[in-house]
């Protein structure tokens, strides 16, 4: 009997399992997140000497900057950040941004605009500045450039999503939701006026959201150019209400609760 074709097909299944007879698994190494700024300047050679960047010739930055992408950005290292916030501000989508503390002697900055969970805006509108989060996502941009005319060291972090923190680094508790039964909210001017009920109710269920009444927020601008007012028409202890809030005024639950 030729037992070889069935001893191939052996070595062969036990190769593809990785489970030779006699021979230990293969341990796959785990990436080590980054998280501070040092971890993604640490990929640079040392002889580039990365805490003088600001006195790089643009050919070292060009340098450094395909490093950075090589070994960063293209293999979407993973990142798990604390910092404060700095802002949430809409520059064609809405980014959360930060600078971070560096005694390297140019700027330091976090971006974040890519979002894990598909309606980000609830919980971007509970964050104040000065908060402490922890960010997670995977490294998307890492460049020495000039930034807002200073020599800086910008990051990104897509696929992102974060958890508010405690000063002392633990989760912070949830806060209490303040229970509005949203009826109805319009969007606009004169007579043209926009649905955005599914918008504002999406923002006021989320506990200590607070949003500005204008396109970026509301998603709809139905008179381009003009001041609007959004109008929420609204449930609280059994009572009808109405709030009105003017371009760029202030909303949130707590203000319709203390409406009277």
């Amino acid at each position: 009997m030729n037992t070889q074709p069935f001893l191939v097909s052996l070595l062969v299944a036990a190769m593809v399992a990785n489970t030779l007879p006699g021979a230990e698994p293969v341990q796959v190494k785990a990436v080590k997140p980054l998280r501070t700024y040092h971890d993604f300047i640490a990929v640079i050679p040392k002889d580039l000497e990365p805490e003088q960047a600001r006195n790089w010739s643009e050919a070292q930055k060009e340098v450094a900057n395909g490093i950075l992408k090589k070994k960063l950005v293209d293999t979407k290292r993973p990142a798990v950040m604390r910092f404060k916030v700095h802002g949430v501000d809409f520059w064609g989508r809405f980014v959360l941004w930060t600078h971070l503390p560096a005694d390297e002697g140019y700027s330091i900055r976090v971006f974040a605009s890519q979002w894990k969970d598909p309606n980000p805006l609830p919980k971007l509108a509970s964050l104040r500045e000065g908060d402490l989060i922890e960010m997670s996502g995977e490294c998307d941009l890492a460049k020495f450039e000039n930034l807002w005319n200073t020599k800086s060291l910008t990051l990104g972090i897509a696929n992102a999503s974060f958890i508010k923190l405690q000063r002392n680094g633990k989760p912070a508790p949830p806060t209490g939701r303040i229970p509005v039964g949203l009826i109805s909210a319009v969007y606009g001017s004169g007579t043209a006026f926009a649905d955005v009920t599914d918008r504002v109710k999406a923002l006021l269920e989320e506990p200590s959201a607070s949003f500005k009444a204008n396109p970026n927020w509301l998603g709809a601008d139905p008179t381009p150019g003009w001041n609007k007012a959004l109008i929420i028409v609204y449930q609280i202890n059994g009572q009808r209400r109405t709030f009105t809030a003017g371009e760029n005024g202030e909303v949130s639950a707590a203000l319709l609760s203390a409406q009277p």
